[in-house]
């Protein structure tokens, strides 16, 4: 007869939990409890904690991170403090991690079914067919289709989705109480991320185990958890069930999360009727790649056909492989189409002169999706934004200086920055770099490749409002790429939904999402997270 006492028992229960890294205190007196078969989601910025605050249980701080005060109870057992060797018991065992990143999380150099394998065998699976057997129905509860034969594939033969299923399968290998899914689908296309948020659902409730979901995003929370902690700065702020989060929110950061979130509403814009001339049109563009070693073709672009208008933001939105930074890469210059046309501001950049192509380069900038691997790490931040202007020839030495100190100020940087190297900012603070080196040569088009998908809300919020005001401010045109089609409801004029290298629907955004008429396009508005969000 099962001990009574123990469902009764909280599979997690943390008390007061305060972690420092060296004299520098990192989370103070953070406490919440999740009990058996619940979800609780844990909500924040980057630098909240969240990740700190996982690490702590995991007993992987970094460095010279350390507990020093609180209590961490698993299954009612202190494990706070306990010797490694414990520890390495009960991860993977007991408790599992699903990081966020499976590109560095899993080895390129060896098969994934050798990956998982490997797990079994820690958790002490012996015999080859077993292992293989084992490895076969993991994959597959994982939701890998044809297990048998993509065990023996690399990481890199697989989507992005597929590889976040194969760490699923193997956190799923020791058979833990307790999964712990870090940011899992942060990096995912929203039709990818509603299929691996739907899959590990079903998996919580079909074994039983209980779920520490780790995210920035509060629509997600919203939708998948039973309890929502909501941490800033290294405490927590607010907690509770996800209406009371939403409805009716206690704490002044909790409410700025809640404004933050995009959502998928079309706000009323002054002109929004107002087409213009077209800024940039793409005429019938075709890519297609030769496949290595095979006869076969990969054909990223068929037949794409659309048109930008003047002062406005034309959004680009599909999932990952549509197309759309194809698209992006082709209008920049930066590939050639196998036929078609871009005519850039009445010029054709296929039949272009030097001369014609070097003014169609300053007259469209981009701003790339990782501030980070964009900007150069050894450069000071002066430097990357002087970079098109001495490549464009602006000005004398002194003028430029000064348009630095001007393009600074323009994005809402302290001018102090100016020293800095990219590694020593935020990534909101980054990206706001990127922009100035964008807009510094005076361009009249910019073309944002997921240029907020990388930011926590409240940041990409504040990018975007930057990107606004700077449209309203320069008269700037933009081509906005994204997956994210509530970012684009509420940052877009006009939107071209692309899938498989093809237009499937094109139009003003408000006529697209609330009257969509392809099927594609209505599956990318029901994955949208936070239908609850909608609301507040």
């Amino acid at each position: 007869m099962a001990d009574p006492t123990a469902a009764a028992t909280p599979v997690l229960e943390v008390s007061g939990l305060t972690v420092a890294y060296g004299d520098t205190e990192v989370l103070r007196d953070v406490s919440f409890t999740l009990a058996p078969g619940e979800r609780l989601g844990i909500v924040g910025e980057s630098g909240s904690g969240k990740s700190t605050a996982v690490s702590a249980v995991l007993g992987l701080l970094a460095g010279d991170g350390h507990v020093t005060g609180g209590s961490i109870r698993f299954r009612g057992e202190e494990i706070a403090g306990v010797p490694e060797a414990r520890m390495r018991q009960l991860r993977g065992r007991s408790i599992a991690l699903i990081p966020q990143d499976p590109m560095t999380n899993l080895n390129p150099s060896m098969r994934v079914g050798d990956q998982i394998a490997d797990a079994l065998r820690a958790y002490g699976t012996r015999g080859r067919a077993a292992v293989r057997a084992h490895v076969v129905r993991l994959m597959t509860e994982a939701g890998i289709p044809e297990a048998e034969r993509r065990r023996r594939q690399f990481p890199h033969e697989f989507s992005g989705g597929m590889r976040q299923r194969v760490l699923i399968a193997m956190a799923l290998a020791g058979d833990p109480d307790l999964i712990i899914a870090d940011e899992p689908t942060s990096a995912l296309d929203v039709t990818v991320q509603k299929q691996i948020l739907d899959h590990l659902q079903k998996l919580v409730d079909d074994r039983g185990m209980s779920l520490l979901f780790v995210t920035h995003d509060l629509g997600v929370a919203a939708d998948r958890t039973d309890q929502i902690v909501v941490m800033h700065r290294g405490a927590v702020a607010e907690q509770g069930g996800p209406a009371q989060v939403l409805f009716d929110p206690q704490d002044d950061y909790t409410r700025e999360l809640i404004a933050a979130s995009p959502k998928l509403v079309v706000p009323p814009r002054d002109g929004a009727d107002d087409t213009g001339d077209p800024v940039l049109e793409v005429r019938d563009l075709t890519r297609v790649y030769p496949l290595r070693g095979r006869r076969e073709e990969l054909r990223a672009l068929d037949g794409v056909t659309f048109t930008a208008a003047r002062g406005r933001t034309t959004a680009i939105i599909g999932e990952s492989g549509s197309g759309k930074s194809t698209t992006a890469r082709i209008v920049l210059g930066l590939e050639t189409a196998t036929s078609g046309e871009v005519v850039v501001d009445g010029t054709s950049t296929t039949s272009s002169t030097r001369a014609d192509l070097a003014r169609l380069r300053r007259f469209a900038q981009p701003v790339f999706q990782d501030p980070y691997s964009s900007l150069n790490p050894t450069m000071s931040v002066e430097r990357i934004i002087l970079e098109p202007l001495t490549i464009f020839r602006v000005g004398t030495k002194t003028q430029r200086r000064a348009r630095v100190a001007e393009l600074l100020d323009q994005v809402a940087l302290p001018r102090s920055v100016a020293d800095a190297r990219p590694g020593e900012l935020s990534g909101g603070q980054r990206q706001r770099v990127a922009i100035a080196r964008a807009i510094a040569s005076r361009p009249e088009l910019l073309v944002c490749d997921e240029a907020v998908s990388a930011l926590d809300v409240l940041v990409q919020d504040q990018i975007l409002t930057l990107l606004r005001s700077l449209q309203e401010e320069l008269g700037l045109s933009c081509l906005f790429i994204s997956h994210d089609l509530a970012v684009v409801a509420d940052f877009a004029h006009d939107v071209v939904v692309m899938r498989s290298g093809r237009i499937v629907e094109q139009g003003p955004v408000d006529r697209v999402i609330d009257h969509a008429e392809h099927e594609y396009t209505q599956a990318l508005i029901a994955a949208v997270p936070g239908d609850q969000l909608t609301r507040v």
